[in-house]
């Protein structure tokens, strides 16, 4: 049961797409007169298939008469045969052996009267025509007269112009001992016919007018259900863009396209705002870090300039400190534009073997030795110059905090998901409250010691841009920071 209501669901999520609605729109509108037209023809050669049919019957009705009556003649059948065309809308002819004219039921005019006048959808025909006795015709020279002149069965169908209307032909031989004795030659008006596909056509009419209403409701539904979303989207857009609050809606519940629009102008707003939140966040930093170096840089020149150049330990002590401070801001610039650069790299993400980047890294002249330990494929899908400065961060402040004579490990460990890299020293323990706070920028514990709070930032930013998370971790003398990449 759950099953069935799971399959449901993603019905019912599929036809909810636009693209889906507005097909099933398009497919209801061409679909009527389609099928309507393929129903009326084939309802049209049913009927003129029942008419003949019924015609042949008739037919051989009148054969089975002049059959059962060898000595009587032809001709004298013409007054019955008019009294059955009455009641049958069928005019009646007998020919004999040389194809001439015999009898005749409609020899002086119909005798069933006027056809009724033919009901039509745009534009109404003459209200009757007039009967009037048949033009004299030699048909001898009709298909149908030679092949029952022949013993076989057979058919026509004419269109008679001044009457607008078509007629079925039907000729049937009349035969005693295996030869031709005469012809029953029938013909039937496909008035009838014509009323069946009126109403046909009448039908599909209304039904084409229900499906031009179906379709209008369709559509109005259609814009109330997109045009009205998406002109709220829009306003939305508008806001976000002229920074104005946002009013809150439901369009990201719904499972269309919009829905997912919606979805995604969220998501836009939200890293947005992140942005703009970071923005504000570095510039308060900055402006916090890069103020104390150069109040200090301020202060040694405004001495320096006050006097303190006559004594010479004293300017040697304040150009030092001019020096460390613009060391310190240097620092600070050279990391400031290597997290922009990290956090601002979209690039295409490539196989990255992690493990050879590592190695390259720990070549380097660290303070202390460095060993890679590499478990499983270390080749990831991403931003090769990314990562070489998360590596870069992480040994850093490895090996800078290490106790003498020890050995910073780089371990490599690659899961069903993720590849995550940890990078342990022994040394001393982190803080509970330093452990919280030491991937925020610009936090460092060894700021004396020239630390511009970055390195870790960095690795964090790494991180996130893999779609991965960072951690830390302090357990008997050994601290281990990592950060892991989404293995895809």
């Amino acid at each position: 049961m759950a099953s069935v209501i799971a399959a449901v669901k993603r019905a019912a999520r599929v036809v909810a797409r636009i693209r889906y609605r507005l097909l099933l729109v398009n497919v209801i509108v061409a679909a009527v007169p389609l099928v309507g037209i393929s129903f009326a023809q084939m309802h049209e050669h049913q009927l003129l298939a029942a008419e003949e049919a019924d015609l042949i019957h008739q037919a051989e009705l009148v054969r089975a008469m002049v059959i059962a009556s060898p000595s009587a003649k032809l001709d004298d059948y013409e007054a019955m045969l008019a009294a059955a065309a009455k009641d049958t809308h069928t005019r009646i002819r007998l020919l004999d052996t040389a194809g001439v004219l015999r009898a005749d039921s409609h020899r002086g005019g119909p005798p069933e009267g006027a056809e009724r006048p033919e009901p039509h959808l745009l534009r109404s025909y003459e209200s009757e025509h007039v009967p009037e006795p048949p033009r004299e015709i030699d048909p001898r020279s009709r298909r149908e007269i030679k092949l029952a002149l022949a013993g076989r069965y057979g058919s026509a169908t004419r269109f008679w112009d001044k009457q607008g209307r078509v007629y079925l032909f039907s000729a049937l031989p009349i035969l005693r001992d295996g030869r031709v004795a005469g012809v029953v030659y029938l013909t039937k008006s496909t008035h009838d016919v014509k009323l069946q596909l009126f109403r046909l056509r009448t039908w599909l009419f209304r039904m084409l007018l229900a499906t031009i209403a179906l379709t209008a409701l369709v559509s109005l539904v259609l814009a109330t259900t997109i045009a009205r979303p998406l002109d709220r989207l829009t306003r939305r857009a508008q806001r976000i863009a002229a920074r104005q609050p946002v009013e809150p809606d439901r369009l990201a519940e719904r499972a269309d396209e919009i829905g997912q629009l919606a979805r995604a102008v969220e998501a836009m707003t939200d890293e947005l705002e992140r942005r703009a939140r970071d923005a504000r966040t570095l510039a308060a930093d900055i402006s916090h870090e890069f103020k104390t170096p150069l109040t200090g840089i301020r202060g040694a020149a405004e001495l320096l300039r006050d006097g303190a150049t006559e004594d010479p330990e004293a300017r040697d002590r304040f150009l030092a400190m001019i020096i460390d401070d613009a060391q310190r801001l240097d620092r600070l610039v050279s990391r400031l534009l290597e997290l922009a650069r990290v956090e601002d790299d979209r690039g295409v993400e490539l196989p990255v073997d992690v493990d050879a980047l590592a190695r390259a890294s720990t070549a380097r002249p660290w303070p202390r030795p460095v060993e890679v330990i590499t478990s499983g494929d270390p080749i990831i899908a991403g931003r090769r110059a990314q990562i070489v400065s998360a590596l870069d961060a992480l040994i850093a402040n490895a090996t800078q905090h290490a106790d003498p004579d020890t050995t910073v490990r780089v371990m490599i460990e690659r899961h069903a998901a993720a590849l995550r890299v940890t990078v342990a020293n022994h040394g001393p323990a982190l803080s509970a409250s330093a452990r919280v706070r030491v991937w925020d920028r610009f936090y460092s514990t060894r700021v004396a010691d020239g630390g511009s709070g970055l390195g870790l930032a960095i690795v964090r930013s790494v991180a996130l841009a893999h779609a991965g998370a960072v951690g830390v971790e302090c357990a008997s003398g050994v601290t281990a920071f990592w950060f892991q990449l989404r293995a895809s």
